[in-house]
């Protein structure tokens, strides 16, 4: 079967030189047939026509390969018997030359034959007339001479240009304390009995916070009361007498006497008494606990210490130039990376009016309260910004818009898909924007992505939709805080 592939093979090239589809059956009918007497008698096949490893069909499972090869032979067999149409001669010679006269103005031959020979000539003409294809076609033409022009642009991303507030500030960092710290003793000697709170614990003013053994003490109390009691009793009777004049002078004060020294006595013992149960001196939060229970404690033994939280405060040292711009209740920002979602107020609370001869710094206390007890804990790193001026309707740029360059700051700006490149004039700064002070006007369109590289007078496409620049942090009315300090101009 090979040995007639490779014939009919063979055949279908001579047919068709050119085809590169017989050209390809012819090399692989000669190639199974080589495969196949390889595989049935290697030394029957002389050397040139070996092969190092059978052919991918060798691998072909006996029983598929004549169909597989029946298969191929009748495809490419089929492909190799078309042939062009007869007429295409014909349409090519009857096709006018770019420069030529038309061919409707060519005149018809007198044969009867001629009628049939102007029938190419005229469907020839018929396609060449003007029509719909080539409009179709110049209109493709045109979108893609758009759709390159709008690759070369470069893409960006614009924002417009509006007024809102910015601040000026002074920006420190410090750590948190609390003016209301504590430790707490016993007032008496005892056994721990009961430990009532814990490290963390927010208690009130007065509230029990540890029980010391009272059995000797309460003891003492009650004899005093009962004593105190008794004396009240008797002195009731010698008040009545000495009002009948039954009783002298004397007699009368030695018992009034005797009376108030043992309600002395009583309350002392009270007091005492008292001793035993250590309670909270102020509204705040249990710091440490170092007491244990059955532990005996002296009046020298810290128990607890305690930390009042509802109002903790931030000092600040400001270089001595500045003395001038900072005053009372001036209002601040506190921000700490441990809490980066929370932005907190705060307030100047005391101003030093000395200066250290030694860092020409003063001391600035800044109050800050939290939301709730405690979330705001002595020690926390804390960044603190005093606000010292503020606009309300500056022009403000986002920082992410301004290039630098040359130790100068830029914008690009954008009219009709060009970029213009323009000089900023900054006044105030704060983390997110600038302060625009002249030649940028509310309404203009600049690019806040994409601008890095650009040349003045480039084309550019905006790929966003425009939106005014965002004015105000999402945590509140107050801009987020600067990181640089306030003009030295404002100094006073």
């Amino acid at each position: 079967m090979s040995r007639r592939l490779v014939s009919l093979a063979r055949g279908a090239w001579f047919r068709s030189p050119g085809s590169c589809a017989c050209s390809f059956l012819v090399l692989f009918a000669e190639t199974f047939d080589v495969s196949r007497r390889l595989l049935e008698n290697p030394f029957s096949v002389p050397l040139p026509e070996r092969f190092p490893r059978p052919t991918p069909f060798a691998v072909l499972p006996f029983s598929f390969r004549p169909s597989v090869a029946a298969v191929l032979l009748i495809a490419v067999v089929s492909g190799c018997n078309r042939s062009a149409p007869a007429d295409a001669p014909a349409k090519s010679a009857a096709t006018p030359p770019a420069t030529g006269a038309p061919a409707a103005k060519t005149p018809p031959p007198a044969q009867a034959g001629g009628t049939a020979a102007a029938a190419p000539a005229a469907g020839t003409a018929a396609a060449a007339a003007p029509g719909t294809p080539p409009v179709r076609k110049s209109g493709d033409a045109e979108r893609e001479r758009n759709r390159l022009s709008s690759i070369e642009k470069a893409p960006v991303e614009t924002a417009v240009v509006a007024r809102g507030p910015i601040s000026a500030f002074l920006s420190f960092n410090t750590t948190l304390e609390t003016e209301a710290m504590v430790d707490i003793y016993p007032q008496t000697t005892g056994q721990v009995e009961a430990l009532l709170v814990e490290e963390g614990r927010i208690v009130k003013a007065g509230e029990a916070l540890l029980k010391i053994e009272d059995s000797e003490m309460r003891i003492d109390a009650d004899e005093s009361r009962a004593n105190y009691e008794q004396l009240k009793r008797n002195f009731s009777r010698t008040e009545d007498l000495y009002q009948r004049k039954l009783i002298n002078k004397q007699d009368y004060e030695n018992q009034s006497y005797q009376l108030e020294q043992a309600r002395l006595r009583f309350e002392r013992a009270t007091l005492r008494h008292s001793y035993t149960t250590v309670r909270a001196p102020f509204d705040g939060v249990v710091a440490t606990r170092e007491a244990q229970i059955g532990a005996r404690v002296a009046t020298g033994s810290k128990l607890f210490s305690m930390v009042k939280l509802d109002e903790v405060v931030a000092k600040v040292f400001v270089p001595g130039r500045y003395l001038s711009i900072v005053a009372i209740n001036q209002n601040a920002i506190v921000t700490s990376e441990f809490l980066p979602d929370r932005v907190f107020k705060g307030w100047v609370k005391r101003i030093s009016p000395v200066i250290d001869p030694k860092s020409g710094t003063f001391k600035v206390t800044v109050g800050v309260r939290g939301d709730r007890p405690a979330e705001l804990p002595p020690g926390l790193f804390v960044s603190v910004r005093v606000i010292t001026d503020t606009r309300e309707q500056a022009v403000l740029i986002p920082k992410r818009a301004v290039v630098y360059e040359g130790g100068e700051r830029y914008i690009f700006t954008v009219k009709n898909d060009v970029a213009t490149k323009r000089k900023l004039q900054i006044g105030f700064e704060d983390p997110q924007h600038v302060e625009a002070v002249a030649g940028i006007e509310p309404g203009t369109e600049i690019i806040v992505v994409g601008q890095n590289g650009l040349k003045d007078g480039a084309q550019v496409r905006a790929v966003n939709a425009l939106a005014p620049i965002p004015l105000q942090p999402e945590s509140g009315a107050t801009p987020e805080p600067a990181v640089t300090p306030a003009p030295a101009a404002k100094k006073s």
